[in-house]
């Protein structure tokens, strides 16, 4: 049971903090983090956003 907490505390806090982009390709972190400053984390998630809706149409 405690370790089922932790567990979800764990996944919360990776969301909310960088490391939810550690499955993105470093390679596309480094380009968002030059191309866009201060804002790339926004810029980076709206473009993963935004290629999952575009395969979630194709599949459809």
């Amino acid at each position: 049971m405690f370790k089922n907490i932790l567990t979800f505390i764990n996944t919360t806090y990776k969301a909310v903090n960088d490391y939810g982009f550690d499955n993105v390709d470093p390679n596309l972190v480094r380009y968002f983090r030059t191309e866009y400053g201060k804002d790339w984390q926004s810029a980076l998630t709206a473009h993963l956003y935004k290629k999952d809706r575009s395969n979630d149409k194709k599949a459809a």
